[in-house]
């Protein structure tokens, strides 16, 4: 868009946070350079908000090409070139060599060319799509009642934990954040916080605040982590214990948490 732009994203890692750090200071380097202009280029942090893809993926990518004409920038979208509208749609190869649309595109055919033609129908005959974040909650998540239900024991999880005595009620975090606190908090890689050696406590600091501050469900954990929901949920428990008995453990999760309550 004229002064902002919005990307729909699916990792398998949590690293959205770096990746947006990395793109918005390599533009903002670029477009100081080109102009010669000093100071910052955008404002404020970047947004994100959780998506539950079976129920609002697919909508809420029509939402995001409709932009540029929802805005009056061009009467026909296949005049603007920079989205992937076009992309989607079979109009042009991707600009972007890495751009993936399968989880939008499988949904309307398994074969590509009809699968291009139904997006584009779909999106044209929702010109008059109303704004689906609105429908948010709290401006944190978008999904089913089952999936903001999750969210919300998640939210209230936190607010009622008796494992650390100082606890906060504090707002649901991206995954990828969470794992830059720890990171953060004890000068360490992500590699250390992922290493599978035994005893390994900032693996285990991580998995306890993911469990309580993030909407990833154990499954989602477990498959980021390679193990089990299973042994995520055992992990969780287990440090849960250390902290009763390991000063260590307990101040280091204290940290962690005041970084978070900070977020």
């Amino acid at each position: 868009m004229d002064n902002h732009y919005h990307l729909f994203i699916k990792t398998p890692f949590a690293n959205i946070s770096q990746g947006m750090h990395y793109l918005d200071t390599s533009y903002a380097n670029w477009f100081r350079a080109k102009y010669k202009l000093a100071g910052s280029i955008f404002q404020g942090r970047y947004k994100s908000i959780l998506v539950d893809k079976d129920s609002y993926a697919l909508v809420l990518s029509a939402y995001i090409h409709l932009n540029p004409l929802r805005a009056g920038m061009v009467e026909n979208l296949t005049d603007y070139s920079f989205s992937s509208f076009l992309d989607y749609t079979g109009k042009r190869s991707p600009v972007v060599k890495r751009l993936d649309m399968s989880l939008i595109l499988n949904m309307l055919s398994d074969k590509i060319k009809q699968s291009q033609k139904r997006y584009g129908r779909f999106v044209m005959q929702n010109a008059n799509l109303k704004n689906p974040l609105k429908k948010s909650y709290k401006n944190i998540a978008l999904g089913s009642e089952k999936f903001i239900e999750t969210i919300k024991e998640k939210i209230g999880q936190s607010g009622q934990n008796r494992e650390l005595s100082h606890i906060k009620k504090v707002s649901l975090l991206s995954n990828d954040r969470i794992i830059d606190i720890v990171s953060g908090q004890f000068n360490i890689k992500r590699d250390d916080i992922f290493g599978k050696s035994r005893g390994n406590i900032y693996r285990k600091l991580t998995l306890y605040f993911l469990k309580r501050h993030s909407a990833m469900s154990l499954k989602d954990i477990g498959e980021l982590f390679g193990m089990d929901y299973a042994a995520v949920s055992q992990a969780v428990k287990r440090f849960g214990e250390e902290m009763k008995r390991n000063g260590t453990a307990s101040e280091m999760a204290k940290k962690t948490m005041k970084a978070l309550e900070k977020e």
